[in-house]
């Protein structure tokens, strides 16, 4: 990588040099022009509480009862397949679940649901990007996060009494992935 660096410095310098130009980061009139590093703010949540959020919202129970009606539709047809592939797709929405409760689970499939309001949370918020918290991989020692959880569990319509007993569960650590995956695998 660093050859590559010095090979595209070198390359600006003798364009600059050839056309007389402004050369790496030069301003004319000889200036050097200062670059700063962007500030990028992070907002991140913890996925727990969407999760948390999501099951007692509307967006839930609609779905849980619309399948819970297919099924019931497909036993009373006598559609064993139909109703066995909507039990095994139920119960591995229920894994999902518990993945996401206990653990820290994606929850890819309920932000789905909200994603016309992301954008007026990160503007509330404040941020430039919003991801799980448990999605960060590697972070610079300057880089800014601000906690959007509040803000996130906000679109599934907890009331206060619920808002408040989703960020008290979420202060008890989640089980860790691997640990939750290899637990569930063993049952």
């Amino acid at each position: 990588m660093k050859l590559w660096k010095m090979l595209l410095s070198m390359s600006a310098l003798a364009v600059g040099l050839v056309v007389g130009g402004p050369v790496l980061g030069e301003e004319p009139g000889g200036k050097v022009e200062k670059v700063g590093k962007a500030t990028l703010r992070v907002g991140t949540f913890d996925s727990r509480a969407v999760l948390f959020a999501y099951v007692d919202s509307e967006f839930f129970k609609n779905r849980l009862k619309s399948a819970t009606e297919e099924h019931k539709k497909a036993k009373e047809a006598g559609d064993d397949a139909k109703a066995k592939r909507i039990a095994a797709g139920m119960k591995a929405g229920q894994e999902r679940v518990h993945r996401a409760s206990f653990s820290t689970g994606r929850v890819d499939e309920i932000l789905v649901h909200i994603k016309d309001k992301l954008p007026g949370i990160a503007k509330k918020a404040g941020v430039d990007v919003i991801v799980s918290k448990w999605s960060i991989s590697y972070s610079a020692a300057d880089a800014e996060f601000v906690d959007v959880t509040g803000l996130m569990i906000e679109p599934f319509g907890p009331n206060e009494k619920k808002r408040a007993t989703i960020l008290e569960q979420i202060r008890q650590p989640p089980i860790p992935l691997e640990k939750w995956d290899r637990e569930r695998a063993g049952k």
